[in-house]
């Protein structure tokens, strides 16, 4: 009525839109007159607004009554863009999902540092995330409290078989047994905190998680009395660390989940969860 067609759909949808995910099989859709589909130039415009974009090629089976020209023209695309980094390929379904789950969870962590004040999700009817302490070994005069990431399913009828994890510390207040630590993620920039990533692909976690089941995902040992000794290599920033956070962000079947407790309570509560 007057305006073009892809116009109205990216006023309407496109420009509020936080995160594009595109998904192809065998065709690249009906040019615009701008691009050479609405769904490239939806692309087109979140690369430009410098939007996050995730792209997902099928290299399943073709449909025998596919266009030859679409699937031309789709491979073209697909190879303007390898070297951006934006794309990845999935099998089937079941490929997709784990592939999209995983890509979004780093994402959301990835959004949520660049603000000041962390977005809270909303309530959800399958799952809770929580952080677990419990008094942990004492090593002379520092004390150790142990903390989880744990997932607990609050749904009456759905079990849980697919999630992401990431649970991410000071890195003042982690004590010497977890120096080392299977599942950390190092991030490009420089930081004072350090990342650890479960999902239900690793080995040693549980797959499905039943109704009423609270997991634990992951587990460190954490430290904070070494930062007020006189030995160089421990002392640190005490009050610093203490009003810090430790974070979890999760995605669980397509759900973002976030919480976080300060490492003075922590040590104050470590009987919690």
């Amino acid at each position: 009525m007057g305006e073009r067609g892809q116009a109205v759909i990216n006023h309407q949808l496109v420009d509020d839109a936080d995160i594009l995910i595109g998904i192809f099989k065998a065709r690249i859709g009906t040019p615009t007159g701008i691009s050479a589909s609405g769904t490239i130039e939806e692309i087109d415009r979140f690369i430009a607004a410098n939007k996050p974009v995730m792209l997902y090629f099928s290299t399943g089976p073709i449909p025998h009554n596919h266009d030859p020209e679409q699937f031309r023209l789709l491979r073209d695309y697909k190879n303007q863009i390898a070297s951006c980094g934006i794309y990845a390929e999935f099998i089937d379904e079941n490929d997709l999902r784990t592939k999209v789950s995983r890509n979004l969870a780093a994402m959301m962590v990835r959004l949520n540092q660049g603000h000041s004040v962390t977005p809270v999700p909303r309530p959800s009817d399958l799952a809770r995330v929580f952080i677990r302490s419990r008094p942990g070994e004492r090593s002379g005069d520092v004390r150790t409290v142990k903390v989880s990431a744990v997932i607990e399913n609050i749904s009456p009828t759905r079990r849980i078989n697919s999630y992401v994890l990431e649970l991410s510390v000071p890195k003042a207040c982690l004590s010497h047994t977890s120096a080392i630590h299977m599942g950390e993620v190092y991030k490009d920039q420089p930081s004072d905190r350090r990342y650890f990533r479960r999902s239900e692909h690793d080995p040693g976690v549980v797959q499905d998680i039943f109704k009423g089941d609270k997991v634990p995902i992951f587990a460190l040992d954490l430290g904070v009395d070494q930062l007020k000794m006189d030995y160089p290599h421990l002392k640190g920033d005490y009050e610093g660390t203490m009003a810090d956070k430790v974070m979890i962000d999760a995605v669980i079947e397509g759900e973002t989940f976030h919480t976080e407790r300060t490492v003075a309570d922590i040590f104050a509560n470590p009987t919690q969860g």
